[in-house]
């Protein structure tokens, strides 16, 4: 049977904000890259044409925009608990420290 490990706070914490970076990083580059039309696709999308022309239609570049917008609000909701964990955290201990 596997061993579960203590929940560690700090952990918890950075996992949240390389979350947070990631999608915040990757929902503004690629809603900033559609919405100036400069998507470049790799070359192993190029074995199907029709799906990697779609890419450069508006339809395309605004299902990208929408996966963009959606990743920035992700990031938004991943900080909002993110803080909402680190304040948590600090009034729970400064209740404790006060009660002694």
């Amino acid at each position: 049977m596997a061993r579960t490990r203590a929940y560690s706070p700090l952990m918890d914490s950075l996992g949240r904000s390389l979350r947070f970076f990631y999608l915040l990083w990757g929902g503004m580059l690629l809603g900033t890259l559609a919405a100036y039309n400069r998507i470049r696709l790799p070359a192993f999308v190029w074995t199907w044409p029709k799906v990697a022309r779609f890419f450069y239609t508006p339809l395309g570049r605004g299902l990208l925009l929408g996966i963009g917008l959606a990743m920035s609000v992700a990031a938004l909701i991943e900080v909002w608990e993110l803080v909402d964990r680190i304040l948590v955290r600090f009034l729970h201990d400064h209740e404790r420290e006060r009660e002694r």
